[in-house]
């Protein structure tokens, strides 16, 4: 009986392992082809920029001395039908924020064949002039503004994707950081079972049972906290949740550094249990310098500083690990039973989802927040 309890948490995680492996491959799947179409769509954009030049050039050849004027109309009747179809494709892929854009370049199109149809009367009349007048000036203008239209839809439909593609990896991510929160339960609960069943044996009268969440410290608050986390809708709400990750993992304070789009340094971005005088003198710290944590975002292993006594603290600095790489670091101050590193699992849990909704900063912002702290970086724990 006590090998089938045991066997079921394995079972279970084996379970969990694989449901999320197949999910995360998923994932992955879908982001290949939402990359694969961003390609498609920029090679057939360019092609049809091209072919919208190709336009200019077969309606030169209306008017152009010694040429027949027929074979360049069904040169140009072609390449309108192929913008046409290219359009038409586009807008039944019903990209939202495309509406607008192909409705503009659709209307264009239709501009255009008046225009070419007025400079193609004038030809047939020998009125060679004033088919040279709507083809230089009517016709060019309407290709122009079709160019730009074009290239808006691109940008819509490539940021619509670029958009699909960060909340997949924000999916993943909670999948991931939830997955191991599970997992770590499931490694506690035969524990926890042959603690509890040792006691019944030893005590005299019936022993009430403990709960799960007694017997994992801060599990419970770190599962809340990945739950918030992954539901995070506004930034205003982070230092609320960084405060709740001090609780869950025994910390004194919390520092969440967040590293450039340079990936050269560390930008103390929230913190819960310092003073603002006191983060204003952490200062920045570069990627290569000699402290835990720019260690934990240069190797992308967590670190852990052991408290030099019994009363001292500690710190522990565990990488936010993104698609990128490492976009910043969590950084804690930690004693007691903590300062020997036994609430790092928990960090790298809550890391695991951080990473979901941290992004570098852009350089410039990066260095005009440096510029406005106090002082120097310093070289302390965190």
């Amino acid at each position: 009986m006590q090998s089938l309890r045991g066997a079921v948490p394995v079972l279970l995680g084996l379970l969990l392992v694989g449901g999320t492996a197949y999910q995360t491959w998923q994932f992955e799947q879908t982001a290949a082809a939402i990359h694969t179409n961003e390609d498609r769509l920029e090679r057939q954009v360019a092609s049809l920029e091209r072919t919208v030049a190709d336009v200019r050039t077969a309606q030169a050849g209306y008017v152009a001395a010694g040429q027949g004027a027929d074979f360049w109309m069904s040169r140009v009747d072609d390449l309108v039908a192929r913008i046409e179809a290219v359009l038409s494709e586009r807008q039944v892929a019903g990209l939202p924020d495309a509406v607008t854009p192909l409705a503009a370049a659709h209307s264009r199109l239709d501009s255009l064949r008046i225009s070419d149809r007025r400079a193609r009367n004038y030809v047939w009349n020998d009125q060679r002039l004033l088919a040279s007048d709507v083809i230089f000036v009517e016709s060019l203008e309407i290709l122009d503004r079709l160019t730009t239209d074009i290239a808006t839809v691109r940008d819509a439909e490539i940021q619509a994707n670029r958009q699909e593609a960060a909340t997949i990896r924000k999916y993943q991510a909670g999948l991931v950081g939830g997955a191991a929160v599970l997992l770590l339960v499931l490694i506690a609960v035969p524990k926890g079972s042959r603690v509890q069943g040792s006691r019944v044996q030893e005590s005299k009268g019936p022993e009430v049972p403990k709960s799960r969440s007694a017997e994992v410290p801060g599990m419970t608050e770190v599962a809340d906290v990945c739950v918030d986390l992954a539901r995070l809708l506004d930034g205003r709400d982070l230092p609320a949740l960084l405060s709740r990750t001090a609780t869950a993992i025994g910390a004194k304070g919390v520092v969440l550094w967040v590293i450039d789009d340079a990936r050269e340094t560390l930008l103390p971005s929230l913190a819960h249990g310092y003073s603002e005088r006191m983060i204003a003198r952490l200062g920045t710290l570069t990627v290569g310098a000699d402290n835990v944590t720019s260690v934990a975002c240069r190797t992308l292993q967590p670190q852990v500083v052991p408290a030099a006594s019994a009363e001292g603290s500690g710190a522990i600095a565990v990488p936010l690990l993104g698609t990128s790489g490492c976009v910043g670091v969590l950084a804690a101050e930690v004693s007691g039973s903590a300062a020997d590193g036994s609430t790092l699992p928990l960090a790298r849990v809550i890391a695991a989802q951080l990473a979901a909704v941290i992004t570098p900063l852009p350089t410039k912002a990066a260095g005009a927040a440096a510029d406005a702290l106090d002082a120097p970086p310093t070289a302390d724990a965190l």
